[in-house]
């Protein structure tokens, strides 16, 4: 590890504390197989090196950022600030979790208390990052100044060109810059066109990460056919009730049948397809 690096990520750390940021990392979830032809959900959260790699990245995206907005050019990552139904969402996904959310803190503060290394923490911080949210992108425009809510600060996208598409017209932008140069107009006329094609980019992405997950959840349930488990309804729709199961970080779909937001319910699981991705749960 360079010299130096791991007192920098502590002060980009507690720079985005005193700012008031709520970036969320959560684990990595993995399937892990028990030897017994059964398989469990386990986190893997963040190591040291990953996590000061990630600090750097983002001392890097917000200086790049500033740079951009200075200079009246750029494409800049926005997002904004969660709706109250999220954040109602979120309580009864905590309190089915098992973790202490008074009324008096804020989102924000309750995401700094996390620890990723508690398996409860990390089922939270996903369902934190389900519910965000959606995050775009926007190109400089006079007179605004594009924010980003989890950053709490004016952010882009430069870190990853090599899997990112906007990434390597930001860093292209940005070497102009740093050498004098005036940005290149076919970079200009792209920071115009790009938040569409990242938009459906970004879709697909979450597209994959979704399918990912239920086939996860399907794998580590599947065999449990016919049990029960306690779930908290966090939230409802046409579709019927969103639940948060208490004992796995699960979450799933069941007929609401009179249940409200908020209510404690057990439900039993019904079918569990590996191949459609599916879980099938019913009231008890």
């Amino acid at each position: 590890m360079p010299p130096g690096l791991a007192v920098l990520a502590r002060r980009i750390e507690s720079a985005e504390a005193a700012r008031g940021a709520a970036r969320v990392d959560p684990p990595e979830q993995e399937v892990v197989a028990n030897g017994d032809g059964r398989y469990q959900l386990l986190f893997r959260p963040m190591a040291k090196a990953e996590r000061h790699n990630a600090a750097l990245s983002l001392a890097c995206n917000l200086a790049i950022a500033d740079a951009l907005l200075a200079h009246r050019t750029g494409l800049f990552r926005v997002m904004g600030e969660p709706d109250k139904r999220s954040i109602k969402r979120l309580r009864h996904s905590a309190r089915a979790l098992g973790l202490d959310w008074p009324k008096s803190m804020s989102l924000d503060q309750l995401e700094r208390r996390l620890d990723p290394g508690n398996p409860k923490d990390a089922s939270f911080m996903l369902a934190i990052r389900r519910a965000g949210a959606p995050a775009g992108y926007m190109p400089y425009k006079d007179g605004v100044v594009p924010w980003h809510s989890a950053m709490a600060a004016t952010y882009v996208h430069a870190t990853a060109p090599l899997r990112r598409l906007a990434d390597r017209y930001v860093v292209e932008a940005t070497l102009a810059i740093a050498n004098g140069r005036p940005v290149p107009d076919g970079i200009s006329q792209a920071f115009a066109k790009l938040p569409v094609i990242m938009d459906r980019a970004d879709a697909r992405s979450n597209q994959i990460e979704r399918a990912a997950i239920d086939l996860a959840e399907t794998v580590v349930l599947h065999g449990r056919e016919g049990r029960t488990f306690d779930a908290i309804v966090t939230d409802l729709d046409e579709r019927g009730a969103r639940i948060q199961l208490c004992q796995l970080p699960v979450i799933a779909r069941v007929a609401a049948n009179g249940a409200e937001t908020g209510d404690q319910i057990e439900v039993r699981l019904v079918s569990a397809d590996t191949d459609r991705r599916e879980l099938r749960f019913e009231p008890v």
